[in-house]
């Protein structure tokens, strides 16, 4: 799981080395930025391709989770709502 800043230089070239060493990659996409929205969404675009998954912060909480049966779960909920 990795973010953050320069998503279209720094950003994707960590992603597609660890890609190439055969990691999977998740790419928090609303943990990461560029200088333009236009480099941003390229990054995305090639990092999908190359097959990283591309999540959001919320998505990766919850799938941490699990389940509302997690005992964290109603406190997690209360500090995304």
């Amino acid at each position: 799981m990795i973010a953050g800043c320069e998503a279209h230089v720094c950003l994707l070239q960590t992603a597609l080395h660890l890609l190439e060493d055969e990691f999977d990659v998740w790419v928090v996409t609303d943990a990461c930025s560029s200088r333009t929205e236009r480099n941003r969404d390229a990054a995305f675009d090639r990092l999908a391709g190359a097959g990283a998954e591309l999540v959001t912060t919320e998505m990766v909480v919850f799938e941490w989770l699990g389940s509302a049966e997690h005992p964290q779960f109603k406190s997690v909920q209360s500090l995304i709502k």
